[in-house]
């Protein structure tokens, strides 16, 4: 957060100094005014830029193997124009590459869904993807399994046929 409010900063302090010099070069004194418009402006152009590019700067900067599954969009009376254009806010995305099958049950998917937030550190949960069933259930550190291999007392959540995690976890393989 504190490279943002530095490039905030910077990019208001070459804004007005191009605008300094457009005036020295026209030979006009710049108003006493502009000044603190034109750093408010921009810092607050630069905020909104921000906000609303966080989301393909983030995903751009990940590797081909990953999804995204879901995205989370937000509104804030801070940011009165999120009323309008809502942002994002929050994504979860899977990396294929990371998606492990069961050798004798190819319908279960074991997988780390990864929660992405606005300044915030990235959460891993690691889950498991019935692909038969169109259900998922996440995985303890420790979880319990049959004789044949499959995890039991797990709290299942049915997904519907059109849940974005379905096609990133069972189309992949």
């Amino acid at each position: 957060m504190i490279v943002h409010m530095i490039t905030a900063f910077a990019v208001s302090a070459v804004i007005m100094l191009m605008t300094w010099a457009v005036f020295r070069t026209i030979k006009r004194p710049m108003p006493r005014y502009l000044l603190p418009m034109i750093v408010g402006g921009t810092v607050i152009a630069y905020g909104i830029y921000s906000e609303y590019s966080w989301e393909s700067r983030t995903l751009s900067q990940m590797p081909e193997s990953v999804e995204l599954v879901h995205r989370l969009s937000g509104k804030s009376m801070f940011s009165p124009w999120s009323y309008l254009v809502p942002r994002t806010d929050r994504l979860s995305v899977v990396d294929t590459r990371e998606i492990r099958r069961h050798p004798d049950h190819a319908e279960f998917v074991i997988l780390d869904l990864l929660l992405m937030q606005r300044f915030s550190p990235v959460i891993r949960v690691r889950q498991i993807v019935d692909c038969a069933g169109r259900r998922r259930a996440d995985l303890t550190s420790d979880p319990d399994f049959d004789d044949q291999g499959i995890p039991v007392g797990l709290q299942w959540e049915s997904l519907s046929e059109d849940h974005p995690l379905l096609p990133a976890a069972c189309g992949s393989g």
